[in-house]
């Protein structure tokens, strides 16, 4: 039933995964809100579900056109997305993980886009427009600046025709916007909601505790201790969507013939990863850290299903997804 479902995109598809998402809305209202301008759940409960189908869309839209079996297109990214969300052991909401993904998810949509297209003129709006959207998600978390690595790294190593006005825009864009912006919002006295740095943030000094453990063995010992979050069965559900996209990465790479394509993917697997660990590195964990690698996670797990694979496969995939969630999230 699901299989069929999803197996085109409908109405049906994106009415189901919007009603999933505004139960997703509705279970983070029960919990503690970070970064909202108001006290008002109807407010908040509006951002949030605003910021969840934005970032629905990006998926979406990345997922249908950068597919290549077009014939083979489907729609069951709208029922990972939620169902991904839903597996995180989050404790409390930040909208600003949610927000600057989705930035930067649509900017490496348009950076795919810039690989394939042979038009100068086209390939340079792609890439403006990629430079704009990872500088928007530098408003929100200054630390997304490390990110412009990326389209840098892109224009080096893939084999195109190099344009002076490609690294023009690289660099120019982020040095035109980020300045103005915080010139324009610190007159509004709107600059204390955006910025925000984990990187550069001062940090209070704490007593160490594991002074006689080695460096080597200090920060995993501390990674199970200290104010991360405990293993329990909660993990469950996140464990399965990991295996899934270790499943998804080697079958997509065994597929890709493109250099171009495989270069683009690597970097975005390492981007995922450096990531991960950027984020273990701080104390305060809340899980709303986890919506910043939502995006690709949902998009490699959804390449699985590219390939036209027996609707009891698919059945079983989600039914085991969605049991382990109610069961290991909710029951127990």
């Amino acid at each position: 039933m699901i299989a069929k479902a999803f197996q085109k995109f409908s109405f049906t598809s994106a009415g189901i995964s919007s009603l999933l998402l505004l139960v997703v809305t509705y279970y983070y209202l029960t919990l503690e809100i970070k970064w909202s301008f108001v006290e008002s759940k109807i407010f908040n409960g509006v951002l949030i579900y605003g910021a969840l189908m934005l970032s629905n869309y990006a998926i979406d839209t990345v997922t249908r056109q950068l597919t290549i079996e077009r014939s083979n297109r489907n729609a069951y990214h709208l029922l990972l997305y939620p169902l991904v969300i839903l597996c995180y052991p989050i404790e409390s909401v930040d909208l600003k993980f949610i927000l600057s993904s989705t930035a930067v998810w649509a900017a490496w949509r348009n950076m795919r886009i810039f690989l394939e297209l042979t038009n100068n003129t086209k390939r340079i709006k792609r890439l403006f427009d990629a430079m704009v959207l990872l500088s928007l998600s530098s408003l929100i978390i200054l630390d997304n600046l490390i990110i412009f690595f990326y389209p840098l790294l892109v224009l080096i190593t893939t084999n195109i025709k190099r344009d002076l006005k490609h690294f023009i825009i690289l660099f120019m864009t982020p040095l035109i916007i980020l300045p103005t912006a915080y010139v324009l919002l610190s007159s509004l006295s709107l600059d204390g909601y955006l910025f925000s740095s984990y990187f550069f943030a001062d940090q209070p000094q704490a007593i160490d505790e594991y002074s006689s453990v080695p460096n080597s063995s200090r920060f995993f010992l501390m990674l199970l201790t200290e104010n991360k979050f405990s293993l329990t069965y909660s993990y469950v559900p996140i464990s399965i969507v990991f295996v899934l996209f270790v499943i998804a990465v080697i079958m997509k790479f065994l597929r890709t013939y493109s250099l171009r394509r495989r270069i683009l993917d690597v970097v975005g697997v390492l981007f995922i990863i450096l990531t991960c660990l950027f984020f273990s590195m701080d104390q305060q964990l809340s899980g709303s850290e986890f919506h910043y690698l939502s995006l690709p996670v949902v998009y490699m797990v959804s390449q699985i299903f590219v390939k036209k694979i027996k609707s009891l496969y698919v059945n079983f995939i989600f039914v085991l997804l969605i049991a382990s969630i109610v069961t290991f999230k909710f029951l127990l």
